[in-house]
C-alpha cells in the first residue's frame, strides 16, 4: 500500500492541538484573566476563545490526508477487504490511545471523587463504558450531562462515524476527479460546508445536533479539496503562489476574529472562520515558501505526530492538577499562583503526550499494522509533495491525527 506525507499538513495539526488546548485554559480561568490582565486578555481573546475551532481544521485535515492516501485503494469500486483493511488501519491509528485516555480518564474521575468529591461519576456505567469503547457516545447523547468521559473524545466518536462513511463517499470523489475540472471541485469543496454554515445561522452556534453537519461537512469538504489539487500542474510558480495564498489566509483569519471588536455587524460571527480553513489546507498542501518550512521543520512535524495525544490527555490531566491545587492542604494554590503553575504544567502535559506518541500509540498501531502484513511505501500521487518533504521518510499513511 501506497503512502504520501505532506510536512506542512503534519506541523499544522501541533498547532491545532495547542489551539485547542489554550482554549480550555482560557476558558477556565477567564474570570481571573480578566480581573488581573484585563487589557493582555482582551488582546488575545479573539484567538485564544476561538480554540474550539481547532476541531474543525483537524476534520478537513483528515478529509484530505485520508483521500489523499486512500482513494486510489477505495476509489474504483466498493471492496470488502480493502474497506474492512482501510477501517483496522483506522481502528490502529486512533483506538488503542484513544481507550487507555478513556480508562485513565475514569480512574482519574474516581480518585477525585473520593479524594475531593469534585468529580460526578454516575455516569461511569457498563452502559456509558460501551458507548465510549465503541466510539458512538456522540451519536447517541444521554438526555442530562456530558456524552465523554473524556471531553476532547467526543469528536473521535464523530470521525469514526465519517470513517465508516468513508469507503462509500470516496467512490463519488474519485469519479468526480476523473470528470471534473479543478476549479470545479474547488467550487463544491465550498458548496458542501454550506449545510454548516446555515446549521450555525439557525443555532448561532455550533451545540447540538449541528456536530453531524459539522463532521460531514467539513470532512467531505477536505476530500473534495484533496481532489481539486490532485487535478492542478503544480509547477513551481503554482507552488509559490500556493504558499503566498497560505499566509494570505492565515492572515484573513486573524482578521475575520478580530473583525467584531472593531466592526458592530450583527451577522458576523467568529464561527464563521472555519470556512477559511477550506483554502488554507489547500494551500498548505501543495504550496512553498516561509510558511511551509516552518511548519515542515523537525520540530513542529514532531508536534504534530504527538497532537493527536496532546488533544486527548490535556483535558484529564488539566482537571486532576485544578483539583489537586484546590483541594489539597500541601498542594494548595490561590487563583492567582494556581494559574501560572498551570502555565507551568502545559510542557508537563506535552511532555506526557510525547511519552504516549513515543512508547504506546506508535509501538502498538505498528503492532496493529503488521496484522495484516501491511507494507507502506511512498506514492508520488494524487497530490505530489513538494521536492523538501520527498527527502524526509513518512510518518505513518493517512494519519489524521485527530
Amino acid at each position: 500500500m501506497r503512502s504520501q506525507h505532506i510536512r506542512a499538513l503534519t506541523g499544522v495539526r501541533f498547532f491545532a492541538a495547542i489551539w485547542v488546548v489554550a482554549y480550555h485554559s482560557t476558558r477556565h480561568n477567564f474570570p481571573f484573566l480578566i480581573e488581573h490582565h484585563h487589557d493582555a486578555v482582551l488582546a488575545v481573546l479573539p484567538v485564544m476563545i476561538a480554540g474550539v475551532r481547532g476541531v474543525d481544521l483537524f476534520f478537513i485535515l483528515s478529509g484530505f490526508v485520508l483521500t489523499l492516501n486512500y482513494m486510489d485503494q477505495l476509489g474504483p469500486r466498493v471492496r470488502l477487504r480493502p474497506t474492512l483493511r482501510f477501517l483496522w488501519l483506522r481502528l490502529a491509528r486512533i483506538w488503542p490511545l484513544y481507550m487507555l485516555v478513556i480508562l485513565g480518564a475514569a480512574v482519574l474521575r474516581v480518585i477525585r471523587h473520593d479524594l475531593w468529591d469534585s468529580a460526578p461519576v454516575h455516569q461511569l456505567t457498563w452502559s456509558m463504558f460501551a458507548r465510549q469503547a465503541l466510539m458512538v457516545q456522540q451519536w447517541f447523547p444521554p438526555e442530562h450531562g456530558h456524552n465523554s468521559w473524556v471531553g476532547p473524545a467526543w469528536s473521535l466518536s464523530a470521525e469514526w462515524l465519517a470513517y465508516l462513511a468513508f469507503p462509500i463517499v470516496v467512490l463519488v470523489v474519485a469519479r468526480w476527479r476523473h470528470r471534473l475540472r479543478a476549479r470545479t471541485l474547488f467550487v463544491l469543496s465550498g458548496v458542501v460546508m454550506v449545510p454548516l454554515v446555515v446549521g450555525i445561522s439557525v443555532r448561532h452556534d455550533m451545540g447540538g445536533h449541528v456536530w453531524i453537519a459539522r463532521i460531514l461537512c467539513e470532512f467531505t469538504a477536505g476530500m473534495l479539496l484533496c481532489a481539486a489539487v490532485s487535478r492542478l500542474d503544480l509547477t513551481p510558480r503554482v507552488r509559490r503562489i500556493a504558499g503566498l495564498g497560505a499566509i494570505a489566509v492565515v492572515i484573513g483569519i486573524v482578521l475575520w476574529l478580530y473583525a467584531p471588536r472593531h466592526f458592530e455587524i450583527a451577522s458576523w460571527s467568529p464561527v464563521y472562520v472555519v470556512v477559511l480553513f477550506v483554502p488554507l489546507i489547500a494551500c498548505l498542501a501543495i504550496g512553498t515558501g516561509p510558511l511551509h518550512d516552518l511548519l515542515s521543520t523537525k520540530a513542529l512535524v514532531l508536534g504534530g505526530g504527538l497532537s493527536y495525544a496532546l488533544y486527548l490527555v490535556h483535558s484529564p490531566m488539566l482537571y486532576f492538577f485544578r483539583d489537586a491545587t484546590h483541594y489539597t492542604d500541601v498542594l494548595y494554590l490561590s487563583d492567582g499562583p494556581r494559574y501560572y503553575a498551570e502555565l507551568l504544567y502545559l510542557p508537563v502535559i506535552v511532555f506526557v503526550a510525547w511519552l504516549l506518541y513515543r512508547y504506546f500509540e506508535e509501538p502498538v498501531r505498528k503492532l496493529m499494522r503488521r496484522m495484516l502484513d501491511v507494507q507502506f511505501t511512498r506514492a508520488t500521487g494524487p497530490v505530489p509533495a513538494p521536492a523538501s518533504d520527498v527527502r524526509e521518510e513518512a510518518l505513518d499513511p493517512g494519519s489524521p491525527r485527530i
